[in-house]
């Protein structure tokens, strides 16, 4: 369904809600995968997307304003943003939110729009993102460099390849340089499980295809779970 691309185009959805319910920051990924999913299901075309196992063609963003006690409170209203780089999602996205009940938030407003993005120096992640290293365990700051840069490097370029179909020759390194923003992984419930995330500064080399690469890490998020909230990430100023 969403692999007949010509280019990397970038289009962002804001969903205007207000909460039903009370929902806790570190509880945000369960949040999303029971919403968000409620949503899709409504479209036999998004059914289909999701019984693939393979990368889907969007990033889930975090609720603004985050609150300071990371507490999301009922009634309030809050900003949802989800980009992707395939403009039929956003129209079908729009039909399958009509259809759409039992929710933990009312839909007040929906708009669309295509980001017009130039030249990307640098990327911050304004959710935190994931990188798995072994079953049940994830990157934090005491593992290899290297690991974090080999892994997105091969992580956009598979998801490259899975929507437009063709390879990248690259960089051995695309990005010159990774930094850290956190002192201590932020820890989010799932599944009766934990995940570990991290925030980056993450800068990409000039060259054409690393700019493609970085292009796509905005419409659809860099490394693991963009569907869940993680990874999504906006250009440094």
């Amino acid at each position: 369904m969403f692999n007949n691309f010509s280019d990397v185009e970038i289009y962002e959805i804001k969903l205007k809600i207000k909460l039903n319910k009370e929902i806790l920051f570190r509880n945000y990924p369960e949040f999303v995968a029971n919403n968000i999913n409620k949503i899709l299901f409504n479209s036999l075309l998004f059914r289909s997307l999701h019984i693939n196992n393979s990368f889907k063609p969007y990033v889930v963003g975090s609720l603004n304003p985050l609150e300071k006690d990371k507490v999301y409170k009922k009634d309030k209203n809050y900003t949802l943003t989800i980009r992707t780089i395939d403009e039929s999602f956003c129209n079908e996205f729009l039909k399958a939110s009509k259809r759409a009940y039992n929710l933990d938030f009312e839909i007040e407003n929906i708009e669309i729009k295509e980001l017009k993005v130039g030249f990307i120096d640098t990327l911050y992640t304004i959710t935190p993102a994931i990188i798995t290293i072994s079953k049940n365990r994830y990157w934090t700051k005491e593992d290899d460099l290297q690991l974090l840069f080999k892994a997105i490097k091969k992580n956009l370029e598979k998801k490259y390849y899975e929507f437009y179909r063709q390879e990248l020759t690259t960089k051995e390194n695309i990005i010159p340089y990774i930094e850290l923003k956190n002192e201590k992984p932020i820890v989010f419930n799932y599944k009766k499980g934990k995940l570990f995330s991290n925030r980056f500064k993450i800068a990409f080399e000039s060259d054409k295809n690393s700019q493609k690469l970085a292009k796509l890490a905005l419409g659809v998020g860099i490394l693991e779970k963009n569907t869940l909230g993680f990874g999504m990430v906006v250009k440094g100023r």
